[in-house]
């Protein structure tokens, strides 16, 4: 029998120290991800944007970064990978819980994700999780797929 999982906590940057944080743990474990162009300067201006940042942790270690953004009707999403050592054990699961979970205490109708075409992970948790992929172009490269899921 497998010892339970650890809950994850989320948290949201308080200052510039805690943006690092978050910041440094992608660039040591994700530096050749593609789903982000990950730097400081592009995480300011995702929450310059109106994105809220949140650190995922598990084990006092944070393990991924999301954003979210809300509109009058739906939650936007995005997040990193799940750091490799903590991958295929339920994490991603459970943050897209928390984020539908948030969703509906907002009483927003859908959720919406973007991630990546060649996101096979993200793709594969998308579909999992009910959500459907739109045919809204949303870059210019056509890198960057909309998922979304009615809330009821």
């Amino acid at each position: 029998m497998s010892a339970p999982k650890p809950n994850l906590t989320f948290s949201n940057p308080v200052g510039d120290e805690d943006l690092v944080k978050i910041y440094n743990y992608n660039v040591q474990v994700f530096t050749d991800t593609p789903d982000f162009n990950w730097s400081l300067d592009n995480i300011k201006r995702e929450i310059h944007e109106g994105w809220k940042l949140y650190s995922v942790s598990a084990e006092q270690q944070i393990i991924a970064a999301v954003f979210t953004k809300q509109t009058p009707d739906s939650l936007l999403t995005k997040a990193t990978p799940i750091k490799l050592e903590f991958q295929g054990n339920g994490y991603s699961h459970q943050i897209k819980e928390f984020l539908e979970q948030m969703a509906k205490k907002q009483k927003l109708k859908k959720v919406v994700n973007y991630c990546r075409k060649d996101n096979f992970r993200m793709i594969s948790l998308n579909e999992t999780h009910g959500y459907t992929r739109t045919e809204k172009k949303i870059d210019g490269d056509n890198e960057l797929v909309e998922w979304e899921k009615n809330l009821k």
